[in-house]
């Protein structure tokens, strides 16, 4: 009997887990703040291929290049799950528009808020693959 109720409670974590993972939209629109991503990761992360993968590195720009003042959010999100950290790193990638992946380098290198260096520092190496893998020709 304990045995059976041991299964049972690893079912229920399993299924809970699943049941928080809704099925895959469309095309969820551009995120522009690190809350609206991080729900939409905890939602869909299940989803992060083909058109809805590029366009949570749409975000991932928009956001960095539009809105570096917030980079404290992420570290915030970032600590609290690191999953998520590695989730964005991930996005700044070659099928971003060359322009932004330099932007976003540039901000890691010249303009990292206080307490953030390590979270710039892989900002700033991940663009500079991005954008040897941009210059590659496909």
């Amino acid at each position: 009997m304990k045995r059976w109720l041991e299964i049972c409670g690893l079912l229920m974590i399993y299924c809970a887990g699943y049941a928080q993972q809704l099925p895959c939209p469309a095309l969820p629109p551009t995120l522009r703040t690190w809350d609206a991503l991080y729900r939409s990761y905890k939602s869909y992360r299940n989803c992060d291929d083909g058109l809805i993968g590029e366009n949570y590195s749409e975000s991932v720009a928009r956001i960095l290049v539009d809105h570096w003042n917030t980079l404290s959010r992420l570290a915030f999100l970032a600590r609290e799950n690191p999953e998520f950290r590695r989730f964005v790193l991930k996005h700044v990638d070659a099928s971003l528009d060359g322009d932004d992946i330099k932007k976003i380098r540039t901000k890691a290198t010249t303009q990292c808020p206080k307490g953030l260096r390590v979270l710039c520092d892989d900002l700033r190496k991940q663009a500079d693959t991005a954008l040897k893998e941009y210059a590659t020709p496909r």
